[in-house]
Order: structure tokens, then sequence, then C-alpha cells
């Protein structure tokens, strides 16, 4: 008998988001374009965002994981904000600092907790019962 647990569903599915995530990159689901920014990043044509694509998001407990569009703005260092957009329309901002995911858009109607890990170049975000996997590349360019 095996005394040790693992968490082998949970890692196969990060692997898999991943996997997912750099698929989407490779295949030029995340766009850039060519005018520079103040920074240096280069703006996507008709947005104020350096890449847009799209990142596995899941809107409630116990609800399949999906995809949202995004839009990231760059500051550098780490530093930027992602904004995605969820499945019924409105908006989600989350801020990041020096390579860490520090808080979001937040209103007097969320309800729930901020909670963030990393787990190898993958930012795992929670809200409330929301869910975002965002890659390193997003924030950090590349």
């Amino acid at each position: 008998m095996n005394k040790h647990k693992t968490n082998s569903g949970s890692a196969t599915l990060s692997s898999i988001a991943l996997f997912f995530s750099f698929l989407l990159f490779s295949c030029g689901s995340m766009s850039s374009g060519n005018s520079g920014s103040a920074g240096g990043d280069a703006m996507v044509s008709g947005t104020d965002y350096n890449a847009t694509g799209m990142v596995p998001c899941s809107m409630g407990s116990g609800q399949p994981t999906t995809n949202c569009n995004f839009g990231v703005k760059r500051e550098g260092n780490g530093s930027g904000m992602v904004t995605i957009t969820k499945s019924d329309g409105g908006t989600r901002t989350i801020f990041f600092k020096n390579g860490r995911a520090t808080g979001y858009d937040q209103s007097q109607a969320d309800r729930g907790a901020f909670r963030a890990s990393k787990e190898s170049d993958l930012y795992i975000i929670r809200i409330g019962d929301e869910r975002y996997e965002i890659p390193e590349a997003v924030i950090n360019g590349g």
C-alpha cells in the first residue's frame, strides 16, 4: 500500500494547460504589433495592448475550463496588467508587480478571496470561484 499521496491529476491538468498555452503562442494566437510603446515593447495595432491572445479560464466552481480572450499592458520587469474578457462579456484585470500577481480590479459585487500561485512558468489565479491560467510569457513577453 502506498502511503504517499500525490495530486497527479492536478499536475497533469497544469501540464496540459501549459502545453495548450504554448501551442496557442506558437501558432500565432498571441498577437503583437509593430509600433513600439514607450517601454520598447510592440503594440497590437488598433489596441492599447502589447499582446493579445487566449488563456485557459473557468468562471465557477465545477465549471469546465474554456478559453478567454486577453490583452496585456506590460510595464517591464514582470510588471503590468492582464485584462481578460469573461464568457459573460465582462472583463477582469489582474495586476502584476515584479513577477508576482498582486491583485485585481475588485468591485463591491466581487466575492471570494484573491489567490495566486505559480507552477513552473504558469500563474494560477483564483478570484472566488473564477480561475485563470496565465503563462509567464504573457506578462514578460517572449
